[in-house]
C-alpha cells in the first residue's frame, strides 16, 4: 500500500463556500474518504448544493471513488444549516412532547429529505448518549442534545431516526460510543472522565447502541471520553479495549467506526494529531475526522503510513477498513446520481421551513 492509500481513512474539513482549484488540489492531494461541512461552508441551499455536487463530481472523476459528504444537523443548538432549511427543537424537547414518536419521525424524515436535496449523504445523528443521573442538561455539552435519561426511550427514538434516514436513502451515524451523557466537561475543551463502574455503563449507556447495531447501523462514532473502568489508559476513541473489544467483538458491530474530531481539546491537549490518528486506527477505527486543521491531515497520514509499514498484515488491516467504507458507496452514489438543482430551487422556493 502507498501513503496515498491511507488518505482514505480521513474525513476532513475545509474552508470556503464554493468549489475552487485550491479545494480540488487539497482533495486530490489527501485522497480522503469524505469531507464534513460546517456553518463556515454554508450560505444558503443552492450554494451548498452546488458546492456538494461539485466536490462529488470532482472526487469521482479525479480520485476514482465518491466521498462521504457529512454534516452535524441535530436540531436545537447543533445545526449547521439554518433557515430556509427546517429548524427543529433539540432532541430532549422533541422527546418530551405529547407524541414523541411521530414528532421525531417528522424531524428525521424532513431533515433527511433536505440534506439529500442539498447533496449531503451523511448526518452525524442520532445522539444516543443517555443523560446521566444528576447531570444538568443546561450546563453540559450533551445536555438537551440527548433524548433523555431513560435508555429504553433513547434507544427507541434513535432507532426511529435511523429508520427514517434509511427510508430517504441517507446515512446516519449514531454517536458517541459508549456514551457521553454522564460527564459535565466539554470534550471540545478538555478530556471528560467518567468514573462510573462498567456495570452501570453497560446497563445504561450501551443499551441504545446495542439496539441500533441490531437494526443495522451504518456507522458509529466514538466518544472523546475516558472510562477508567473500561480502559485506564486511553479515552474511548483511542482505546483498543473499547473500540476493538467492546464495540467490535462484544457487540458485534462490523461497519465502519468513525472518531469524533481529533482536533478537539479532549484529544489535542494530550496527543499530537499524528499520535491520535495512529492510536485511533490501531484501536479499530476506520474513519478519522480532522475538521479544522487541514495541514494536520498530511502529517497524520504520513505517520500512520510509516508506523504501519513495518507491521505484519498492515495491508489486510487497511484493506478491511476500505472495504468497510466502500460498503457505504451505494447510498453515496445514489444521492449524487439523483442530484437536481431545479428540485433544490423548487423545494426551498416554495417551502415553508418546519419548526417543532
Amino acid at each position: 500500500m502507498l501513503e496515498r492509500d491511507y488518505g482514505r481513512l480521513f474525513m476532513v474539513g475545509f474552508y470556503g463556500t464554493e468549489f475552487c482549484p485550491e479545494l480540488g488540489e487539497f482533495i486530490e492531494a489527501i485522497n480522503p474518504c469524505g469531507v464534513i461541512l460546517f456553518s463556515r461552508n454554508i450560505i444558503e441551499p443552492r450554494q451548498v448544493a452546488e458546492l456538494n455536487f461539485s466536490i462529488q463530481k470532482f472526487a469521482i472523476n479525479k480520485l476514482g471513488h465518491p466521498l462521504l459528504i457529512g454534516v452535524d444537523q441535530e436540531g436545537g443548538r447543533v445545526k449547521r444549516l439554518k433557515t430556509p432549511f427546517s429548524e427543529f427543537a433539540p432532541a430532549m424537547t422533541l422527546a418530551a412532547g405529547d407524541n414523541p414518536n411521530d414528532t421525531i419521525r417528522h424531524f428525521a424524515s424532513t431533515t433527511a429529505q433536505e440534506l439529500r436535496l442539498a447533496g449531503f449523504n451523511l448526518d452525524f445523528i442520532p445522539v444516543l448518549d443517555v443523560l446521566g443521573e444528576g447531570i444538568d442538561p443546561q450546563g453540559t455539552v450533551i445536555g438537551d442534545r440527548s433524548f433523555g435519561s431513560n435508555p429504553i426511550e433513547v434507544a427507541n427514538f434513535g432507532t426511529i431516526v435511523i429508520e427514517e434516514f434509511r427510508s430517504k436513502g441517507l446515512l446516519a451515524c449514531p454517536k458517541h460510543f459508549p456514551g457521553h451523557g454522564a460527564v459535565d466537561v466539554d470534550s471540545h475543551m478538555d478530556l471528560p472522565i467518567d468514573y462510573r463502574p462498567q456495570e452501570t455503563i453497560r446497563h445504561r449507556d450501551l443499551l441504545p447502541f446495542k439496539s441500533v447495531i441490531k437494526k443495522g447501523a451504518d456507522i458509529i462514532m466514538t466518544a472523546h471520553v475516558k472510562f477508567p473502568d473500561l480502559d485506564s489508559l486511553y479515552p474511548a476513541s483511542l482505546s483498543s479495549a473499547i473500540v476493538g473489544g467492546l464495540l467490535r467483538k462484544e457487540l458485534g458491530f462490523t461497519g465502519p467506526v468513525a472518531t469524533d474530531d481529533l482536533d478537539m481539546g479532549a484529544i489535542g491537549k494530550y496527543y499530537s494529531a499524528e499520535k491520535a490518528s495512529l492510536l485511533a486506527y490501531q484501536a479499530g477505527s476506520d474513519i478519522l475526522l480532522i475538521c479544522n486543521s487541514p495541514e494536520k491531515v498530511f502529517s497524520s497520514r504520513e505517520g500512520i503510513f510509516k508506523s504501519m509499514n513495518e507491521v505484519p498484515q498492515a495491508e489486510d488491516r487497511l484493506r478491511n477498513s476500505l472495504v468497510s467504507i466502500e460498503g457505504l458507496f451505494p447510498t453515496v452514489y445514489e444521492v449524487h446520481r439523483h442530484f437536481d438543482i431545479a428540485s433544490v430551487k423548487d423545494y426551498f422556493g416554495s417551502h415553508s421551513p418546519g419548526k417543532v
